[in-house]
């Protein structure tokens, strides 16, 4: 089977390596044509990181907001499909094969529909859909990423949700496509499990406790950098043996000249470092006691969620501080700090402060993090993608049999 991925997220995106990782590891042939507007350091051309074919397209004219134009701009005409087409011929994709266009961004559904009309026939579109658009407005109040599902919405086949609980309303906005849900869970083979227990089970009490966030640093969008911060300062400041890692991009100036002071003022226990690469946040994540999710209350994106850290958060046995409207919160209550929108910041500092004090709380918030963590793993869900692939591609199909004998479910997984 021949799986074409189409994306223009950033280099290294979590889901999309998942995605691609275990496809390629199911020995699928696996085509991957990123569209590149967001990173002036990544190389152009041809490039493979687990045996897929991927080539790559820099946008660099321009810079900034302009470039995000030009790129919605270049995605409307047809200069993208020949570029497109001219990548796949020099990774040797066969367009006379039934394959499956996966797009991992709206902007790129205009493209998937060029692609089926001229020159893959034998194609069927699949649309991953990592947010709720809808109510992510943007210019003139306008949803950007919405507009481009409406040009795309008749060629799309099979749509993927990151939530079941967003199944439904997908299913509305796609009422021709099959659709299936994958969460954003870890896969659990890239976690050194020693180094996750060897945290959770100090011998010494007064051992450091290292408090972790990697992500989007944009307090003037939907994250609470300026709460994350004042829990900062305020742990570092009422307990010597706190610290503070912070990784991530889209900083705006005001969090930048907070998060200056912040490393200047406590000496090396808060730690700031740019944008970080997935090995480093993993690392981070593994030997972290406590970890951040804060969404601003006030914003208008306060939207269920499946968030790729908070599932990594219990995968590591790192207990989750969270503010946001997110998937399974009746079981995260059991194992993090969860607050709600209503919830002040005052209560949210005042919480975690009384966590940092009790070590033994911690700890046993630690455990059921971990105990918890291992039920959400990305090789359970993942299989749907295939199960879909399948159905789309050769209708009427069973699943799959499993090469071990394992009966598997509507979706081709295992039971």
């Amino acid at each position: 089977m021949n799986v074409l991925i189409l994306d223009a997220h950033r280099e290294g995106d979590a889901r999309i390596e998942r995605h691609t990782k275990y496809l390629a590891d199911r020995g699928l042939n696996i085509y991957r044509v990123h569209y590149n507007y967001k990173s002036d350091s990544a190389k152009p051309g041809a490039f493979s990181r687990y045996g897929e074919k991927g080539f790559r397209i820099n946008i660099s004219i321009l810079q900034g907001k302009f470039r995000t134009l030009y790129f919605l701009g270049y995605c409307l005409r047809r200069k993208i499909l020949k570029d497109c087409l001219e990548a796949l011929e020099a990774l040797g994709f066969d367009p006379a094969q039934p394959s499956v266009i996966h797009v991992h961004d709206p902007q790129l559904l205009p493209l998937a529909g060029m692609l089926v009309k001229d020159g893959l026939q034998n194609s069927r579109v699949v649309y991953d859909r990592h947010e709720v658009y809808e109510v992510w407005k943007q210019y003139l109040g306008i949803s950007t990423p919405a507009f481009y599902e409406g040009l795309g919405k008749n060629v799309i086949s099979g749509a993927v949700a990151v939530s079941e609980h967003h199944i439904d309303m997908v299913q509305r906005l796609f009422p021709e496509s099959c659709v299936v849900a994958v969460p954003n869970y870890p896969i659990s083979s890239d976690y050194d499990d020693e180094v996750i227990n060897r945290k959770i089970d100090p011998a010494n009490p007064e051992a450091p406790i290292n408090a972790v966030y990697v992500g989007s640093l944009n307090n003037m969008a939907d994250r609470d950098v300026a709460l994350l911060l004042n829990i900062a300062d305020a742990a570092i400041r009422s307990y010597d043996n706190v610290n503070f890692f912070v990784g991530g991009t889209s900083l705006d100036e005001d969090s930048k000249e907070k998060i200056d002071a912040l490393a200047g003022k406590h000496n090396g226990r808060f730690r700031f470092f740019g944008r970080v690469p997935r090995e480093k946040t993993v690392e981070l994540t593994e030997k972290a006691h406590i970890g951040f999710l804060l969404i601003r209350p006030d914003v208008r994106y306060w939207v269920r969620t499946s968030p790729n850290k908070i599932y990594e958060y219990l995968m590591c046995g790192t207990v989750p501080i969270v503010r946001a409207d997110v998937d399974h919160a009746d079981l995260l209550k059991s194992c993090s700090l969860i607050f709600d929108r209503s919830d002040g910041d005052e209560a949210v500092v005042s919480a975690v402060l009384d966590l940092l004090g009790d070590p033994g709380r911690l700890k046993d918030l630690m455990t059921a993090a971990r105990e918890l963590g291992v039920t959400f793993t990305w090789e359970s869900v993942a299989c749907r993608y295939i199960g879909l692939y399948r159905s789309l591609l050769y209708p009427g199909a069973a699943p799959g049999p499993s090469a071990r004998g394992i009966p598997l479910d509507t979706y081709g997984c295992e039971i």
